[in-house]
């Protein structure tokens, strides 16, 4: 028997959406619809390859059975790739010795970034960043058109001359 519904066997539900019926057992063909959906098909794709309906793809993805075999596999998947780590170290190496300096500063990216000495997680990252120079300049280039627009509602006149000098005192 490839698949286990309390109140139903071997076929699939006649409604879907409803929740009165819950998965017990995975068969094959749920573990190969689970697989697919872990690699981002799509459910007509999934139903197409596994014989399902579409619908019953949506439903076995809501049936907790079905989701904690989707989390096992990722922990699988986490762990073959912390088993990479050494290889992608030694890659790193290669690349810092050898490549092009285009690939050596991408490696060397990786590296600091894989130390957390840059990017997410680093030190540096948790701290407020200073703002930007350039987003200061439109913080201001923006208050000033408020302004500007305040008072051509309110017909103010305003008349001022502008010399190298005071620009260079800014």
């Amino acid at each position: 028997m490839e698949m286990a519904l309390v109140g139903q066997e071997d076929e699939e539900p006649a409604q879907p959406e409803a929740q009165a019926y819950q998965l017990q057992a995975l068969g094959v063909r749920h573990k190969e619809a689970a697989a697919l959906l872990a690699q981002g098909l799509d459910r007509a794709t999934i139903a197409q390859i596994t014989g399902y309906k579409a619908e019953y793809i949506t439903w076995l993805s809501r049936q907790p059975i079905f989701r904690a075999y989707i989390t096992e596999m990722s922990l699988f998947v986490d762990v073959r790739l912390e088993a990479l780590y050494d290889q992608s170290v030694d890659v790193i190496s290669d690349t810092l010795k050898m490549g092009s300096a285009e690939d050596k500063l991408k490696a060397a990216r990786l590296q600091l970034e894989a130390t957390r000495r840059i990017g997410r997680g680093s030190e540096g990252a948790s701290q407020p960043a200073a703002p930007d120079r350039l987003d200061h300049l439109a913080e201001r280039l923006v208050d000033l058109l408020n302004k500007q627009r305040e008072r051509s509602v309110t017909g103010e006149v305003i008349s001022r001359s502008i010399s190298p000098a005071s620009m260079s005192q800014q």
